[in-house]
């Protein structure tokens, strides 16, 4: 079974480095987004070479202390510390003849690193607390999110472990630089899930399939699995699309120039501060209330002129304000916005209030 699904340049060269190095035992840094499958290419790399048939262990070095990973790695003895009641052996042991995977090496404390050096080198160490050397033949890949190379210039990584890991290096591309690889994923995640869906149905839309191929997908492969289970139990691809263009729109406004400023006009701004006089006639409120009621107030007109101007379009009018669109729901339900009977939308222009409400905000 192709573990590996795609098939654009990027992971077609992945593909071939694999098939060059499984039979070489030599150790493999797979380097990538979190995300990209790095993890993947391990098992790829694993389920290829001569070592299938023994175990493939996999350790989290993010996920312990330094003192905590030493004994996950090389194991302990009988009274080695406090609750070592029975000896242990560690995941280099369970991993003899096979693989071990080393994911999120970056994190791995730089004391540590320097007795696992003398492991690559030497292929053998003993437990903690132990006086015998125990001799394995394992297979080490090593994974990481971290730039290594800046890691090392920092002195947050050691140069010289560095190199020992680093013999053979594969770099998994963002799932935005490999987009045409998307059909392929949905038709594999699909299939994997299909069995979550009570009547065995999922729809895709080609509307959703083109939103999909212009997201900048920022949690990689693994957000796209995680859309399609979501998909396949709450069918909501209406509501999928939306978040994704919202979520896009507040990515593009980063770099958008303002064509041009609308502000509330003036009879407007005095309907605002006219309410707020007459409230303090009948009984003098509070800066603090004052502040909220007003800015309650500012915000449902300028809520009501984003959606004039996108005629009613709840989706097109969260994206002019820059806010999600279950906030746009809430807010609309929340101060009584009326939609509007009809408008021009004019995506160029920019909502911004004028100075003279900007101390309500």
């Amino acid at each position: 079974m192709d573990l590996m699904i795609g098939n654009s340049p990027p992971i077609r060269r992945i593909k071939d480095l694999i098939n060059q190095v499984v039979d070489t035992d030599l150790n493999v840094l797979i380097c990538g987004e979190s995300g990209v499958g790095k993890e993947l290419v391990a098992r790829t790399l694993h389920e290829r070479s001569h070592r299938r048939d023994h175990p493939l262990v996999k350790v989290n070095c993010a996920a312990l202390p330094s003192e905590l990973l030493e004994s996950e790695l090389f194991g302990y003895e009988r009274g080695a510390f406090t609750g070592a009641v029975q000896p242990k052996p560690g995941k280099f042991e369970l991993a003899d003849k096979g693989t071990i995977l080393l994911d999120e090496i970056g994190d791995m404390h730089i004391s540590l690193q320097a007795k696992l050096l003398q492991v690559l080198q030497d292929s053998e160490f003993a437990r903690v607390g132990g006086v015998r050397n125990i001799r394995v033949n394992t297979w080490v890949i090593s994974a990481t999110n971290h730039n290594l190379d800046e890691d090392v210039r920092k002195g947050r990584f050691r140069e010289d472990f560095y190199y020992r890991i680093n013999i053979i290096k594969i770099v998994v591309p963002p799932l935005r630089d490999r987009k045409e690889d998307i059909p392929y994923l949905l038709e594999h995640f699909i299939r994997k899930y299909r069995g979550m869906s009570k009547d065995g149905i999922i729809d895709i839309s080609g509307k959703l399939e083109k939103v999909f191929a212009e997201y900048h997908w920022p949690g990689n492969v693994r957000e796209l699995e995680n859309y399609v289970r979501r998909l396949i139990v709450l069918k909501d691809p209406d509501l999928l699309e939306e978040e994704i263009l919202v979520s896009m729109g507040q990515q593009m406004s980063e770099d958008r120039p303002v064509a041009e400023v609308w502000t509330p006009d003036e009879s407007l701004i005095n309907s605002v501060l006219d309410n707020c006089s007459q409230e303090m006639q009948i009984q003098f409120p509070s800066l603090k209330e004052i502040r909220k009621k007003s800015l309650a107030r500012i915000e449902k007109m300028v809520i009501e002129e984003a959606l004039r101007r996108t005629n009613g379009n709840r989706k097109q009018a969260a994206q002019l304000l820059q806010i999600s669109y279950k906030a746009l729901l809430y807010k609309i339900k929340d101060f009584g916005v009326e939609m509007p009977a009809g408008g021009s939308v004019d995506d160029s222009l920019e909502l911004k209030l004028p100075k003279e409400l900007e101390s309500f905000v």
